[in-house]
């Protein structure tokens, strides 16, 4: 005898859909009023009851990640295959435009303990992004570096660095985002030169100068390329 085929009521499953979207919004309202995250509030709040919140997200934790989910695809747009510079700079400008458009569930976010665990959930793949970025960059970087390099990364694409410049400096996300973009390239060049000169430093220098005498080894390029000290020749003299 066969078994019968499962039964698909598409009504039924746009119905689960619109439920489900309707506790991730009523999450979001509950994070935005500084209300704590429980499974009663959150029915309450949707309008359903409480264990048909438990039916969609059994866990704590699996509220917590569909809310996570519903920021990333409604507000931040964050494309965690960034690995570029270019790439990364991008996703920084779309994420400020989406902090900027939901501002008060941001901010919500960055000051309560509920925020702080629903943003830990995305740190393995914010971190590898990051790290991706300072390889695709900067090869062969050492170790240390590499991972005080994409820390730093980190603090300058993030909700609380735009939120200092909307709060501090009055800056809109396509300001702010000059400022960090400004900061993200900088620190890459500098990133490339310091790494450059101490290449240099390590490369055997050429024993001897164009006269046939034998020279001192610069110790750095950085070195080399430092501004020296030039005085008028009135001073000169008096030296």
């Amino acid at each position: 005898m066969n078994a019968k085929a499962a039964y698909h009521s598409p009504l039924r499953e746009e119905q689960a859909a619109a439920t489900r979207a309707r506790i991730i919004e009523a999450c979001a309202s509950i994070m935005q009023s500084g209300g704590e995250l429980t499974y009663a509030a959150v029915a309450a709040t949707a309008g359903v009851q409480e264990r048909t919140v438990y039916r969609h997200f059994p866990t704590r934790n699996d509220l917590q990640s569909g809310l996570w989910e519903w920021i990333l695809t409604n507000l931040t747009h964050v494309d965690f295959g960034a690995k570029t510079t270019d790439e990364v700079v991008s996703a920084m400008r779309n994420s400020f435009a989406g902090f900027d458009a939901g501002a008060p569930l941001i901010q919500a976010m960055l000051h309560s303990p509920q925020g702080l665990e629903v943003r830990q959930g995305q740190q393995p793949q914010r971190r590898a992004m990051f790290e991706a970025c300072i390889d695709a960059t900067v090869p062969d970087v050492p170790a240390d570096v590499r991972m005080r390099a994409a820390a730093a990364l980190q603090v300058l694409y993030s909700a609380t660095s735009w939120e200092l410049l909307r709060s501090f400096w009055g800056m809109d996300a396509a300001q702010a985002g000059d400022v960090i973009e400004l900061a993200i390239r900088s620190m890459l060049t500098g990133l490339q030169v310091r790494l450059g000169g101490e290449i240099a430093e390590r490369a055997p220098p050429d024993p001897r100068d164009r006269n046939g005498a034998a020279r001192p080894a610069t110790t750095s390029r950085l070195k080399s390329n430092q501004s020296k000290t030039t005085y008028p020749k009135s001073r000169r003299a008096k030296r």
